[in-house]
C-alpha cells in the first residue's frame, strides 16, 4: 500500500506526464498553431477563465489580430478567422458536447442535435416553413404581424410620443420576438402575449437569466457536471434548475392548450395557423408511426419531442431578434440624418406603414396581398443596411459555435489537426476583419450600398453551413417590418444609453440590460 508521502510524490509525476503527453502525444500537430496564452498547449484552465469571466470575445479576437487567422485556446480548442476556415468546419462537421446544455424536457431539440445525420434529418421536418419564399407568402404571417404591431408595438410608441414618457425598447424588442415567434409556432390566438402581459415577461426573463447565469459548468465541462452531480455535488445551482422548469411549464402550457384545441375541434376562427407545430407535429407523428414504437418506451416522447423544439424556437427567436432590434435603434438615434434618410425611404412606400389605421391608404391593410409588404421591405437599400450592419457590429450571437474535426483528422488553413479536436469561428471576431470592413468598429451602413460581394460572404451573424440557423430569414423578415413600422411614423430619441456595450459572452446583449429611449410622431 503507498504510503502518503509516495502520494504526494505521484501528484505531481502524473501532472508532468500528463503535461507531456497533452503536447508530444495525440495533440503534437497543434504546437504549429500560435498560442493565445502560453498556457494554452497544456490545460484549457486560461480558455474556461476568459470564458467564466466574460472576456471571451474580446480576448479571443485581440489574440487573432495579434497572432493571425488561425490561434490555439487550449490543448485541443482552436480558433479560426478566415472564410476557407469557416466553410471547411461548417461543412460537415459535428457539433460538441456543449449544444447538450439546450435540451429540454430530455430531448434534444434541433440545435441540440450533435451529430449532421440526426440533425439533418430532425430540420428536414420543419425546414420548408422557415424557408424564404414559404414567409413571405404567408398570409398568417401578414395577418399577425399586423395584429403586433398594431395593437402592440405601435401604440406603446404612440403612448409614450404622446406623454413625453420614456421606453424600454430593449424589453419591447424581446416581447415583440416572444410573441411573433409564438404566433407562427402556435397560432395567433395560442401564443404568448407578452406585448399586453408585462408580468408574464418579467417571468421569463427573470427564468432565462438564471438558466444563463447557472448552466455555465454544465455546459462548458458538461462529463465533469455529470460526474460531480452523481456523487451528490451539482454544479447547476437551483435557481437555474428553477428557472428551465420555468420555461418548460409555460410552453408545455402553450402546446397543450393547441392540441386540446385541436382534438376537440375547437379553434378560435379568429387565429392564424399554428404553422411550425402542426408542420413538425405532423412530421414527427408519421416518422414514429413507421418505427411502430415510442423511444424508451416513453408515451408522451412525441409531444416532449415538438414541446423541446417550440421551446429552443421561442428563445432563439425572441433573444437575438430583441438584442438586434435594440442596437438598431440605439444606431438609428445616433446617425439622426441616417434615420431622417430611412424615413424618407419608407415613407416612398405605396402605400406607407401608416399609423394609427384611418382614412389614408396602409400597407397594414387586409386588402394588400401577403406577399407584397416582405418582397418590398426586402429590397429596400437604407432598411436592410441599418439591420445588417447592426448585426454585423453586434451580433446577438457573438461567440465560436464549436464544432469537432471528424474521425481520421483533417486540414484546415494548412494544419493537420487530430480527430477530436474542437475548432470554431466567432462572429465578433469574424466581423470585425479590417480587410473587408474598414473601420470596423465603426457603424457605417453604407459599406452594405451596392454590390459589395466580399463584406457580404464574410456576413456571419447567423452562422453557415447545414446546421446554420433555421429561423435566419423569419428573424430578419420580422425585424424589418417592425423596423419599417416603427420608423415610418417616428423617430427615436436616446435617454439612457449607460451600459448599452454589449456583454462579452456567447450571446452578447446590452451590459444594462436596458435602453430607453423616447420618441415623437412625425407627421
Amino acid at each position: 500500500m503507498p504510503s502518503f508521502t509516495h502520494l504526494l510524490l505521484l501528484s505531481p509525476l502524473s501532472l508532468v506526464l500528463y503535461l507531456a503527453y497533452q503536447y508530444f502525444g495525440r495533440l503534437r500537430p497543434l504546437n504549429a498553431i500560435p498560442n493565445a496564452h502560453f498556457t494554452a498547449p497544456f490545460s484549457p484552465i486560461w480558455l474556461i477563465s476568459i470564458r467564466y469571466r466574460k472576456r471571451e470575445n474580446r480576448t479571443v479576437w485581440a489574440s487573432h489580430k495579434r497572432l493571425g487567422p488561425v490561434i490555439r485556446l487550449a490543448p485541443d480548442e482552436i480558433s479560426v478567422c478566415t472564410l476557407q476556415g469557416i466553410k471547411t468546419i461548417y461543412g460537415a462537421w459535428d457539433k460538441n458536447r456543449w449544444y447538450e446544455a439546450f435540451i429540454n424536457y430530455g430531448v434534444p431539440p434541433l440545435v441540440a442535435e450533435i451529430y449532421l445525420g440526426p440533425h439533418t434529418a430532425h430540420k428536414r421536418r420543419m425546414a420548408n416553413v422557415y424557408s424564404k419564399s414559404f414567409l413571405q407568402n404567408s398570409a398568417d404571417i401578414a395577418k399577425f404581424n399586423t395584429l403586433m404591431l398594431t395593437e402592440g408595438v405601435l401604440p406603446k410608441i404612440a403612448t409614450s410620443a404622446a406623454t413625453g414618457s420614456s421606453l424600454d425598447v430593449l424589453r419591447l424588442g424581446y416581447a415583440y420576438g416572444m410573441d411573433v415567434m409564438s404566433a407562427y409556432e402556435f397560432g395567433s390566438a395560442y401564443g404568448t402575449k407578452f406585448l399586453n402581459d408585462d408580468e408574464a415577461l418579467s417571468g421569463f426573463l427573470a427564468a432565462f437569466t438564471a438558466v444563463k447565469n447557472g448552466f455555465f459548468w454544465a455546459g462548458r465541462l458538461p462529463t465533469m457536471t455529470q460526474a460531480l452531480e452523481r456523487i451528490g455535488i451539482n454544479l447547476v445551482p437551483q435557481e437555474a434548475m428553477d428557472g428551465q422548469a420555468h420555461m418548460e411549464d409555460m410552453c408545455w402550457k402553450l402546446c397543450s392548450r393547441l392540441q386540446t384545441a385541436t382534438e376537440t375541434d375547437s379553434l378560435s376562427p379568429s387565429s392564424t395557423k399554428s404553422v411550425v407545430y402542426s408542420q413538425l407535429y405532423s412530421s414527427l407523428e408519421k416518422n414514429l408511426e413507421k418505427t411502430s414504437s415510442s423511444p424508451a418506451n416513453d408515451p408522451d416522447f412525441l409531444r416532449k419531442s415538438v414541446a423541446s423544439d417550440m421551446l429552443d424556437h421561442l428563445i432563439a427567436g425572441y433573444e437575438t431578434s430583441g438584442i438586434a432590434l435594440a442596437y438598431t435603434m440605439y444606431e438609428l438615434c445616433m446617425h439622426p440624418e441616417f434615420q431622417t434618410a430611412l424615413r424618407t425611404e419608407l415613407r416612398s412606400l405605396s402605400p406607407p406603414l401608416t399609423f394609427p389605421l384611418g382614412s389614408e391608404p396602409s400597407a397594414f391593410s387586409t386588402s394588400t396581398p401577403p406577399s407584397t409588404l416582405p418582397r418590398i421591405l426586402d429590397n429596400l437599400p437604407l432598411l436592410n443596411a441599418a439591420l445588417y450592419e447592426t448585426l454585423r457590429l453586434y451580433p446577438p450571437g457573438a461567440a465560436g459555435q464549436p464544432r469537432v474535426v471528424p474521425r481520421g483528422g483533417a486540414v484546415l488553413c494548412g494544419y493537420a489537426l487530430p480527430e477530436g479536436v474542437v475548432a470554431h469561428a466567432a462572429p465578433y471576431s469574424v466581423h470585425r476583419n479590417e480587410e473587408v470592413f474598414e473601420n470596423a468598429e465603426e457603424w457605417l451602413p453604407e459599406r452594405w450600398m451596392g454590390d459589395k460581394k466580399e463584406v457580404k460572404d464574410w456576413f456571419w451573424a447567423f452562422g453557415s453551413g447545414r446546421a446554420g440557423c433555421i429561423g435566419r430569414e423569419f428573424a430578419v423578415q420580422e425585424m424589418l417590418v417592425l423596423l419599417a413600422a416603427v420608423y415610418t411614423n417616428f423617430s427615436s430619441h436616446i435617454v439612457d444609453a449607460d451600459g448599452i456595450e454589449p456583454v462579452d459572452e456567447f450571446i452578447a446583449g446590452p451590459r444594462a440590460g436596458k435602453l430607453i429611449l423616447r420618441f415623437e410622431k412625425v407627421e
